[in-house]
């Protein structure tokens, strides 16, 4: 039988976690999924708050530092729309819920989702400011948009959800991540000419007048 390494035992604890709940946290449910001694487990951590406290650590890397190395390493804003659109889709949002549901009655679980959710504002607060520098309130527009990604994981537990294409598109819409959504004072005349087909008509007609 190969050793159990601690990367093992968290990997197994997010997906019980997500499966099943917070309940299947217990050491002797634990041991039991992973068909290893409790003897197995107290090697790699003091007791079940240490487990948990690594759990969340691991979540945190996955989903602050590594998707921040994404964003640091885009090259346009293009990119940077494409990131926006594509990596809330990559999360495991089965787990993210049920650790918010865990973090009701556990303090370690509710202060790490706190600290991700200010970060992920944090930075995607950064991102618009770049992306976007028309935008006036940079960091509200963060929190609007995060929501949104929030509630969209209560209201949907289906990424196969027939109706999430066009809720995509709507946001992508609304959150103006469409490749060619430049601020306007990034555009060239040309370009908000043709942005404005209605002015151009009414412009034409006046001129056929005169």
């Amino acid at each position: 039988m190969s050793r159990f390494k601690k990367e093992d035992w968290l990997a197994l604890g997010a997906k019980l976690l997500a499966e099943e709940g917070s309940a299947a946290l217990t050491i002797d449910r634990l041991t039991a999924a992973a068909k290893r001694t409790r003897g197995s487990f107290y090697h790699h951590f003091e007791d079940r708050d240490a487990f948990l406290r690594a759990m969340m650590e691991r979540w945190r890397a996955q989903v602050i530092d590594e998707a921040g190395k994404r964003y640091e390493q885009a090259q346009s804003a293009n990119e940077l729309r494409r990131l926006m659109r594509e990596q809330p889709m990559a999360l495991d949002h089965q787990f993210e819920r049920a650790l918010r549901r865990f973090a009701a009655s556990e303090s370690i679980v509710r202060q790490a989702v706190a600290e991700v959710d200010a970060k992920r504002i944090e930075g995607l607060t950064c991102v618009l400011s770049h992306v976007y520098p028309d935008l006036a309130d940079p960091q509200s527009a963060a929190y609007v948009q995060y929501a949104a990604l929030v509630g969209l994981q209560w209201l949907l537990d289906d990424a196969n959800d027939p109706r999430m294409p066009g809720i995509l598109k709507a946001g992508n819409q609304i959150f103006r991540l469409a490749d060619d959504d430049e601020p306007s004072s990034n555009k060239s005349p040309q370009k908000q000419k043709s942005a404005d087909p209605v002015k151009s008509r009414n412009a034409g007609r006046r001129a056929k007048q005169k």
